[in-house]
């Protein structure tokens, strides 16, 4: 089972201080292989070096690095377009990938399987 994570949920996950590899181990009876756009990794560097951004948004932002770094997904460019929602939308489409997302948008724009957060720390398969 192929994952592709979204930004919004890598950084809540470190927030919150949410196992995502450990409790998507547990929700899903299949290996799962993790798939990080480059864009998302842009953002999220973006994101660690942006002045003006809280501590407790910047230190979230360094640990989905150390998180993404021990995951070791497979990275994948999802083309040019500058709105990376839209480019995950093109990434999965007519696809069985699960899009690990919070974003309302993302979710109304895709019928590919979800994983999202439920309550304050776990996961659901939608």
């Amino acid at each position: 089972m192929e994952i592709v994570l979204d930004t919004n949920f890598i950084l809540t996950c470190s927030k919150q201080k949410i196992d995502f590899v450990d409790i998507a181990g547990q929700i899903i009876d299949e290996k799962i292989k993790w798939i990080v756009p480059q864009q998302v990794l842009n953002e999220l560097g973006q994101l660690k070096d942006k002045e003006g951004m809280s501590g407790s948004d910047k230190n979230a932002a360094a640990l989905s690095f150390e998180i993404l770094e021990a995951l070791d997904p497979e990275v994948v460019d999802i083309g040019k377009n500058p709105n990376v929602d839209i480019g995950i939308v093109n990434y999965v489409l007519d696809s069985e990938k699960i899009v690990a997302t919070l974003d309302r948008g993302l979710k109304n724009r895709i019928s590919n399987r979800i994983l999202t957060i439920r309550g304050k720390n776990w996961l659901e398969l939608i």
